[in-house]
Protein backbone atom coordinates (compact mmCIF):
# COMPACT_ATOMS: atom_id res chain seq x y z
CA UNK A 1 0.00 0.00 0.00
CA UNK A 2 1.50 3.36 -0.91
CA UNK A 3 -1.30 6.31 -0.09
CA UNK A 4 -4.15 6.72 2.09
CA UNK A 5 -6.71 9.22 2.34
CA UNK A 6 -7.41 10.27 6.45
CA UNK A 7 -10.89 12.21 6.94
CA UNK A 8 -10.57 14.80 9.96
CA UNK A 9 -13.78 15.80 11.36
CA UNK A 10 -12.90 19.29 13.35
CA UNK A 11 -17.00 18.86 15.14
CA UNK A 12 -15.78 15.54 16.54
CA UNK A 13 -11.95 15.63 16.75
CA UNK A 14 -9.73 18.38 17.49
CA UNK A 15 -6.54 19.18 15.69
CA UNK A 16 -3.74 17.96 17.59
CA UNK A 17 -1.86 21.29 18.16
CA UNK A 18 -2.87 25.27 16.74
CA UNK A 19 -3.73 24.69 13.13
CA UNK A 20 -2.55 28.04 11.81
CA UNK A 21 0.86 27.90 13.58
CA UNK A 22 1.66 24.53 12.31
CA UNK A 23 0.91 25.78 8.58
CA UNK A 24 3.57 28.55 9.60
CA UNK A 25 6.08 25.67 11.11
CA UNK A 26 5.30 23.55 8.02
CA UNK A 27 5.78 26.32 5.48
CA UNK A 28 9.22 27.83 7.11
CA UNK A 29 10.93 24.21 8.44
CA UNK A 30 9.17 22.33 5.72
CA UNK A 31 8.24 19.53 8.05
CA UNK A 32 5.96 18.98 10.93
CA UNK A 33 5.46 15.93 12.91
CA UNK A 34 1.99 14.82 14.23
CA UNK A 35 0.79 11.67 16.13
CA UNK A 36 -2.52 10.52 14.99
CA UNK A 37 -4.58 7.20 15.36
CA UNK A 38 -4.88 5.07 12.39
CA UNK A 39 -6.30 1.81 11.28
CA UNK A 40 -3.36 -0.85 11.68
CA UNK A 41 -3.42 -1.76 7.64
CA UNK A 42 -2.69 2.01 6.66
CA UNK A 43 0.23 2.83 8.56
CA UNK A 44 3.14 1.74 7.17
CA UNK A 45 5.91 3.06 7.40
CA UNK A 46 6.37 5.19 4.59
CA UNK A 47 3.01 5.30 3.39
CA UNK A 48 1.93 8.86 1.90
CA UNK A 49 -1.29 10.41 3.67
CA UNK A 50 -3.90 13.08 2.23
CA UNK A 51 -5.70 14.76 5.14
CA UNK A 52 -8.98 15.32 4.29
CA UNK A 53 -11.62 17.60 6.10
CA UNK A 54 -15.47 16.52 6.36
CA UNK A 55 -17.80 17.30 8.86
CA UNK A 56 -20.86 19.83 9.01
CA UNK A 57 -19.25 22.99 7.27
CA UNK A 58 -19.12 22.59 3.13
CA UNK A 59 -16.84 25.79 3.20
CA UNK A 60 -13.95 23.69 5.16
CA UNK A 61 -14.28 20.50 3.42
CA UNK A 62 -11.59 19.44 1.39
CA UNK A 63 -7.95 18.06 1.08
CA UNK A 64 -5.46 20.51 3.47
CA UNK A 65 -2.21 18.32 3.65
CA UNK A 66 0.05 15.65 2.82
CA UNK A 67 2.45 13.93 4.87
CA UNK A 68 4.08 10.51 5.27
CA UNK A 69 3.69 7.80 7.98
CA UNK A 70 7.29 7.09 9.56
CA UNK A 71 6.53 4.98 12.22
CA UNK A 72 3.67 3.91 14.56
CA UNK A 73 3.01 1.42 17.81
CA UNK A 74 0.16 -0.68 18.56
CA UNK A 75 -2.86 1.15 20.50
CA UNK A 76 -3.53 -1.61 23.58
CA UNK A 77 -6.69 -3.32 23.15
CA UNK A 78 -7.56 -1.97 19.57
CA UNK A 79 -6.73 -2.83 15.85
CA UNK A 80 -5.42 0.49 15.87
CA UNK A 81 -2.15 2.29 15.83
CA UNK A 82 -0.57 5.36 16.84
CA UNK A 83 1.16 6.31 13.96
CA UNK A 84 3.98 9.08 13.97
CA UNK A 85 2.83 11.44 10.96
CA UNK A 86 5.80 13.92 9.06
CA UNK A 87 3.25 17.01 7.66
CA UNK A 88 5.65 18.28 4.67
CA UNK A 89 2.65 20.41 3.31
CA UNK A 90 -0.57 22.22 5.34
CA UNK A 91 -2.64 24.06 3.52
CA UNK A 92 -4.29 27.12 5.34
CA UNK A 93 -8.12 27.61 6.19
CA UNK A 94 -9.81 28.37 2.59
CA UNK A 95 -7.08 26.89 0.53
CA UNK A 96 -8.15 23.65 0.41
CA UNK A 97 -8.60 21.28 -2.21
CA UNK A 98 -12.80 21.47 -2.55
CA UNK A 99 -14.18 18.07 -1.51
CA UNK A 100 -16.31 18.25 -4.60
CA UNK A 101 -12.87 18.08 -7.06
CA UNK A 102 -12.07 15.30 -4.75
CA UNK A 103 -15.04 13.29 -5.04
CA UNK A 104 -15.06 14.30 -8.85
CA UNK A 105 -11.51 12.25 -9.64
CA UNK A 106 -12.07 9.40 -7.34
CA UNK A 107 -16.11 8.89 -7.30
CA UNK A 108 -15.55 5.72 -5.30
CA UNK A 109 -13.66 7.37 -2.60
CA UNK A 110 -15.43 6.66 0.67
CA UNK A 111 -14.48 9.02 3.29
CA UNK A 112 -17.84 8.52 5.36
CA UNK A 113 -16.31 6.91 8.10
CA UNK A 114 -13.08 7.65 10.43
CA UNK A 115 -10.96 5.54 9.54
CA UNK A 116 -8.27 5.51 6.23
CA UNK A 117 -9.18 4.99 2.97
CA UNK A 118 -6.39 2.99 0.96
CA UNK A 119 -5.62 4.02 -2.79
CA UNK A 120 -4.19 1.95 -5.28
CA UNK A 121 -3.49 2.04 -8.77
CA UNK A 122 -5.75 4.66 -10.92
CA UNK A 123 -7.25 6.10 -7.66
CA UNK A 124 -3.32 6.64 -6.10
CA UNK A 125 -2.66 8.75 -9.57
CA UNK A 126 -5.84 10.48 -9.82
CA UNK A 127 -4.87 11.79 -6.71
CA UNK A 128 -1.40 13.01 -6.48
CA UNK A 129 -2.45 14.97 -10.19
CA UNK A 130 -5.23 16.80 -8.84
CA UNK A 131 -2.96 17.68 -5.72
CA UNK A 132 -0.20 18.81 -7.93
CA UNK A 133 -2.61 20.72 -9.81
CA UNK A 134 -4.35 22.35 -6.73
CA UNK A 135 -0.64 23.34 -4.93
CA UNK A 136 1.89 25.16 -7.32
CA UNK A 137 5.01 25.44 -5.53
CA UNK A 138 6.16 28.58 -3.48
CA UNK A 139 8.63 31.10 -6.13
CA UNK A 140 12.08 29.75 -6.75
CA UNK A 141 11.31 26.08 -5.40
CA UNK A 142 11.99 23.88 -8.01
CA UNK A 143 11.19 20.42 -6.10
CA UNK A 144 8.06 18.72 -7.10
CA UNK A 145 5.23 19.29 -4.35
CA UNK A 146 5.06 16.83 -1.36
CA UNK A 147 2.65 14.34 -2.50
CA UNK A 148 3.28 14.83 -6.50
CA UNK A 149 5.34 11.72 -6.66
CA UNK A 150 5.55 8.28 -3.80
CA UNK A 151 8.18 9.49 -1.23
CA UNK A 152 10.51 6.41 -2.34
CA UNK A 153 10.24 8.60 -5.77
CA UNK A 154 12.18 11.60 -4.15
CA UNK A 155 15.42 12.31 -2.99
CA UNK A 156 15.27 15.70 -0.10
CA UNK A 157 18.45 17.79 -0.25
CA UNK A 158 18.74 19.68 3.32
CA UNK A 159 18.08 23.40 3.78
CA UNK A 160 17.52 25.58 6.69
CA UNK A 161 14.39 27.02 7.92
CA UNK A 162 15.73 30.51 6.67
CA UNK A 163 16.26 29.02 2.95
CA UNK A 164 12.22 28.67 3.26
CA UNK A 165 10.77 31.46 4.66
CA UNK A 166 9.26 33.32 2.21
CA UNK A 167 9.57 36.70 3.70
CA UNK A 168 13.54 35.93 3.79
CA UNK A 169 14.03 35.11 0.34
CA UNK A 170 12.22 38.35 -0.80
CA UNK A 171 13.90 40.32 1.31
CA UNK A 172 17.47 38.80 0.58
CA UNK A 173 16.86 39.28 -3.20
CA UNK A 174 15.62 42.37 -2.82
CA UNK A 175 19.06 43.24 -1.35
CA UNK A 176 21.51 40.82 -3.14
CA UNK A 177 19.68 40.87 -6.65
CA UNK A 178 18.46 38.12 -8.77
CA UNK A 179 21.74 36.89 -10.48
CA UNK A 180 23.67 33.94 -8.55
CA UNK A 181 26.44 35.01 -6.51
CA UNK A 182 28.26 31.86 -7.33
CA UNK A 183 28.13 31.88 -10.98
CA UNK A 184 26.36 34.51 -12.04
CA UNK A 185 23.71 33.73 -14.09
CA UNK A 186 20.52 35.58 -13.89
CA UNK A 187 17.95 32.91 -14.72
CA UNK A 188 15.15 36.41 -15.36
CA UNK A 189 17.56 38.23 -17.87
CA UNK A 190 18.25 34.35 -19.00
CA UNK A 191 14.68 33.37 -19.38
CA UNK A 192 13.15 36.24 -19.48
CA UNK A 193 9.47 36.09 -17.11
CA UNK A 194 9.29 32.38 -16.41
CA UNK A 195 12.89 32.40 -14.68
CA UNK A 196 11.79 35.45 -13.04
CA UNK A 197 10.30 33.47 -9.36
CA UNK A 198 13.69 30.24 -10.06
CA UNK A 199 16.40 32.05 -8.17
CA UNK A 200 16.92 30.69 -4.21
CA UNK A 201 18.75 31.89 -1.10
CA UNK A 202 21.56 29.89 0.72
CA UNK A 203 21.97 30.61 4.12
CA UNK A 204 26.01 31.16 4.87
CA UNK A 205 25.99 31.48 8.81
CA UNK A 206 28.34 28.58 9.98
CA UNK A 207 26.17 26.29 12.01
CA UNK A 208 28.27 26.68 14.95
CA UNK A 209 27.29 30.24 15.17
CA UNK A 210 23.43 29.64 15.65
CA UNK A 211 22.13 29.45 18.98
CA UNK A 212 18.16 29.03 19.80
CA UNK A 213 17.89 32.44 20.51
CA UNK A 214 19.80 33.22 17.13
CA UNK A 215 18.04 36.36 14.92
CA UNK A 216 18.27 35.43 10.81
CA UNK A 217 19.59 38.83 9.04
CA UNK A 218 18.78 38.43 5.40
CA UNK A 219 20.63 40.92 4.05
CA UNK A 220 23.99 39.56 6.33
CA UNK A 221 23.21 35.50 6.24
CA UNK A 222 21.74 34.67 3.02
CA UNK A 223 22.72 34.80 -0.80
CA UNK A 224 21.03 34.73 -4.04
CA UNK A 225 21.92 30.94 -5.37
CA UNK A 226 20.77 29.57 -8.83
CA UNK A 227 19.06 26.29 -8.39
CA UNK A 228 22.29 24.56 -9.46
CA UNK A 229 25.08 26.17 -7.45
CA UNK A 230 21.97 25.59 -4.39
CA UNK A 231 22.45 22.16 -4.69
CA UNK A 232 25.47 22.02 -5.10
CA UNK A 233 26.33 24.16 -1.88
CA UNK A 234 24.42 21.72 -0.39
CA UNK A 235 26.13 18.57 -1.72
CA UNK A 236 28.59 18.57 1.76
CA UNK A 237 26.99 17.81 4.95
CA UNK A 238 26.41 18.99 7.55
CA UNK A 239 28.80 21.74 6.48
CA UNK A 240 27.65 22.90 3.30
CA UNK A 241 30.59 24.55 0.68
CA UNK A 242 30.83 28.37 0.77
CA UNK A 243 30.17 30.24 -2.27
CA UNK A 244 34.06 30.68 -2.87
CA UNK A 245 34.01 26.82 -2.67
CA UNK A 246 31.71 26.90 -5.97
CA UNK A 247 33.37 29.62 -7.70
CA UNK A 248 36.63 27.72 -7.22
CA UNK A 249 35.27 24.45 -8.56
CA UNK A 250 34.10 26.70 -11.43
CA UNK A 251 37.26 28.42 -12.19
CA UNK A 252 38.77 24.72 -12.17
CA UNK A 253 36.75 23.60 -15.01
CA UNK A 254 37.37 26.94 -16.66
CA UNK A 255 33.94 28.52 -16.19
CA UNK A 256 34.10 32.53 -16.24
CA UNK A 257 31.83 34.26 -14.13
CA UNK A 258 29.71 36.64 -16.48
CA UNK A 259 26.19 37.71 -18.06
CA UNK A 260 23.64 36.87 -20.32
CA UNK A 261 23.50 39.64 -23.11
CA UNK A 262 20.24 41.64 -23.93
CA UNK A 263 18.28 41.84 -26.80
CA UNK A 264 19.89 45.30 -27.20
CA UNK A 265 23.48 44.56 -25.96
CA UNK A 266 23.34 41.76 -29.06
CA UNK A 267 21.99 44.63 -31.66
CA UNK A 268 24.61 46.78 -30.52
CA UNK A 269 27.40 44.05 -31.57
CA UNK A 270 25.89 43.23 -34.81
CA UNK A 271 25.93 46.67 -35.69
CA UNK A 272 29.58 47.43 -34.55
CA UNK A 273 30.23 44.29 -36.49
CA UNK A 274 28.45 45.22 -39.47
CA UNK A 275 30.23 48.84 -39.19
CA UNK A 276 33.85 47.56 -38.75
CA UNK A 277 33.27 44.70 -41.89
CA UNK A 278 32.42 47.72 -44.12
Amino acid sequence: MAAVVLPWNPDEHAWPGVYASDVGTVRRTGVLRLRWELPAITADDGVDLWLVVVGHHPSARGLIGHGIVRGSAPTPGTSSVRADIDIDLLLPHGDQVPLAQLLERLPGLDITGVSAAPLTGAAEVSLRELWAESTPPEPGTLDPVPGALPSDRVKRVPASAFERDPELRRRAIANGGSACHACGLDLELAYGAPGADLVQVHHITPLAHITPDYEIDPLVDLVPLCPTCHAVAHGRWPDPYSIEDIRTMLRSRGFLRGTVATEEQLEAEAAAARILGA
